[in-house]
């Protein structure tokens, strides 16, 4: 009866032994998971600031502006109407266009996305105010 029991044991010890070592494979171990993602949010946080582009902030400008002038009635345009068809496609084309440009140059050349960009900018602004 013992030897059956002592089997036993030893089987159930060797598949949990067996179940363990399979864990350890199939999860890398934390402290170095940890690590890669640590180092992918670093890098993540200044890809995003590098990303920053005159059309980005004009959009986020825009959010403000838009609302302020339907509210005041100040600025070029008057007519309520034409503002709120004027804001979703004036966003939505302002971010296409950055998208298209960062694509085109690939994000290499800042220095001319920034000067495209901030051209058109101030011609927007100067439109609308």
């Amino acid at each position: 009866m013992q030897n059956i029991k002592r089997s036993f044991e030893k089987s159930t010890s060797e598949e949990r032994m067996l179940q363990q070592e399979n864990k350890k494979l199939q999860h890398p171990k934390s402290f170095s998971f940890h690590a890669i993602t640590d180092e992918t949010h670093a890098g993540k946080k200044r890809s995003l600031l590098r990303r920053l582009s005159p059309f980005l902030l004009l959009v986020f400008g825009l959010l403000v502006l838009f609302p302020y002038m339907m509210i005041t009635g100040e600025g070029a345009i008057n007519n309520i109407w034409w503002l709120v068809f004027l804001f979703p496609f004036t966003e939505v084309n302002l971010l296409l266009a950055d998208f298209a440009l960062w694509n085109y140059f690939r994000g290499k050349r800042i220095a001319r996305i920034w000067l495209i960009e901030l051209a058109f900018s101030v011609l927007i602004v100067s439109l609308l105010i």
